[in-house]
């Protein structure tokens, strides 16, 4: 046998076995049912419950494509594959799951993209609103008040950073403040900790003010001031301005005032917007530090997003906070001195004077 006739020869039995192998390992995973697991272990691993993991597959099911004849996975394997990743954060302990056998990593890669579009742009707007009519923000009020009495209150705000992969184009605008390449991310939530607004746009150098400054929700809140709604705020730190439509602690209040006062029942509510982004993070542990997002930082914040959707989804059904002793590092917050207003620093006063002399 000549020696090139040899080398086909071998690259015919390669190729060969490598078909065997996909269409045993096709049938393997075929034949793997995750809702047989027991309840909780099925939680423990995609986060939502089995009646919230049947309903997405519904939803989500015309926005996927049908089996391919390339991959062979099915629409309900490719979000199992998604969450699995979410929930984790890890190829590797997904590949370990058996009836994902056979994904390979790059195949997993391409599930978590195509089911992080689809939620993206289809279930997004449905689970994730800023209160719009005054029933709406009056629930979140006194809830607020109920539980920290501090009045007013339709949100707390905060940001967090999500550590990326570095970028091929403008590196230097992802690299934070900490020395690694981020998104800055800010989340507005309710007590419950549902999260009311994400906004995954902005690179890890973008301060959080200046997010703030940019967002959608700070125009809705200022038309709103302007017609004349005045008892309305949310609640963020330092990092961000006195505004009407948005309240923050004083700072250095002398001890025993009714700033100090202010100061401490402000801060017991602005804790649930921490709670939440802590919350978050260890139940779709893709988005923590320590798990670097090996994706374009647009797609990156669509997982942030898509996230906070599921988050959400888990909030409404009442399903417990995974079990960790992981807390996210909060960003210390620098006390922000632009766009400062008088009329930000009037309504505090007034807000002081009224409930905490």
């Amino acid at each position: 046998m000549f020696p090139g006739h040899r080398f086909i020869l071998i690259e015919e039995i390669r190729r060969g076995q490598q078909r065997i192998n996909k269409n045993e390992m096709r049938l393997l995973r075929d034949h793997s049912n995750p809702f047989e697991l027991p309840d909780q272990r099925f939680i423990d691993l995609f986060r939502l419950n089995k009646d919230l993991m049947r309903n997405l597959i519904n939803v989500l099911r015309p926005h996927l494509q049908e089996r391919s004849r390339i991959t062979g996975v099915l629409p309900e394997q490719r979000i199992f594959a998604a969450l699995l990743f979410y929930a984790t954060g890890s190829y590797q302990r997904l590949l370990g799951q058996g009836y994902l056998v056979s994904m390979s990593q790059q195949l997993v890669s391409k599930c978590v993209r195509e089911v992080t579009e689809a939620i993206y742009f289809h279930l997004a707007n449905e689970w994730i609103n800023f209160p719009a009519s005054e029933e709406e923000k009056m629930r979140i009020k006194i809830s607020f008040m109920e539980k920290t009495r501090f009045p007013g209150t339709i949100g707390a705000i905060d940001c967090t950073h999500v550590a990326i992969l570095k970028p091929r184009l403008e590196e230097h605008n992802y690299l934070n403040r900490k020395g690694y390449h981020s998104k800055n991310v800010q989340i507005i939530c309710d007590y419950s900790l549902k999260i009311l607004s994400v906004n995954a746009r902005y690179a890890g150098a973008s301060h959080d003010s200046f997010i703030w400054r940019e967002s959608v929700i700070q125009q809705e809140l200022i038309r709103c001031y302007e017609q004349g709604n005045r008892g309305s705020w949310l609640i963020g730190d330092s990092g961000y301005p006195q505004q009407p439509w948005l309240m923050t602690p004083v700072l250095n209040p002398p001890p025993n005032s009714a700033a100090a006062r202010y100061n401490l029942r402000h801060a017991s509510a602005r804790n649930c917007v921490e709670r939440c982004i802590g919350v978050l993070k260890n139940r779709f542990r893709c988005i923590l530090h320590e798990r670097v997002l090996r994706y374009s930082p647009e797609l990156v914040g669509k997982i942030v997003t898509v996230c906070a959707v599921l988050h959400n989804m888990c909030i409404n059904a009442n399903i417990e906070e995974p079990q960790t002793d992981f807390v996210d590092n909060i960003e210390d917050a620098f006390p922000n001195r632009y766009d400062q207003n008088i009329n930000g620093d009037q309504a505090r006063l007034e807000l002081i004077n009224r409930y905490f002399r």
